[in-house]
């Protein structure tokens, strides 16, 4: 039961994916020219757009996360993890994702400040806990570790770059400023360094998974 159960889940959490990927040539074209037309969120639709039309946005927009979340619950019924864990899993990911579009206020520079501080703590924390369990370790889990980090580093790099990205440097928050200082030019920079970094950290990270199964 389980493992038809977690086929179930996994074809469709790629089906999800598949519709993230390429839904996008469907339903973007539609999306921008509302926003020409000055409907840029769904309060303000009027009358002319199809309840149709804003269901298929919106399963498009959660369909990334969505496919996820189900890839993960599928994984999950293939494994002997408790059920109450699995609760967890399928309870917690379900209300992130209700909220995940929920409109939040604007932070200030302090939020920023305090976030990436306790980034930059969990950051210290991780590169002191791999010195100190790398000499435990041998053979391909030394390699692994060692990969796992680097992963860790492209991380820290992204998450970092996001820092001039939407603040002062490239003003993505206040595209007005970004405009008037004609920066446009550097923000894309700086979004294709993010989109690098992601790249290799997650590679990296894939890298040290394949290398702790001996491949």
């Amino acid at each position: 039961m389980n493992k038809k159960l977690s086929t179930l889940l996994i074809t469709l959490g790629i089906l999800f994916l598949l519709n993230a990927i390429f839904g996008r040539y469907i339903v973007l074209p539609g999306y921008l020219a509302g926003l020409e037309e000055g409907l840029s969120t769904l309060g303000s639709v009027s009358q002319t757009v199809s309840a149709w039309k804003i269901i298929r946005y919106l399963l498009w927009a959660y369909s990334f996360k969505l496919g996820i979340y189900l890839l993960i619950l599928g994984a999950a019924f293939r494994t002997e993890m408790a059920s109450s864990r699995r609760w967890v899993i399928a309870v917690g990911g379900f209300v992130y994702i209700a909220f995940a579009y929920i409109l939040l206020p604007s932070p200030t520079s302090t939020v920023f400040g305090i976030s990436g501080g306790l980034i930059t703590l969990v950051i210290i924390f991780i590169l002191f806990d791999w010195a100190d369990q790398r000499g435990q370790l041998r053979g391909r889990y030394q390699t692994a570790a060692d990969y796992r980090m680097a992963g860790y580093f492209f991380f820290a790099m992204a998450t970092y770059t996001l820092c001039p990205f939407t603040g002062v440097k490239t003003f993505a928050l206040a595209p007005e400023k970004m405009l008037a200082y004609g920066l446009q030019q550097e923000a894309a920079s700086f979004a294709f360094h993010i989109l690098v970094e992601l790249v290799l950290g997650w590679l990296f990270i894939a890298l040290s998974v394949r290398q702790e199964k001996g491949r």
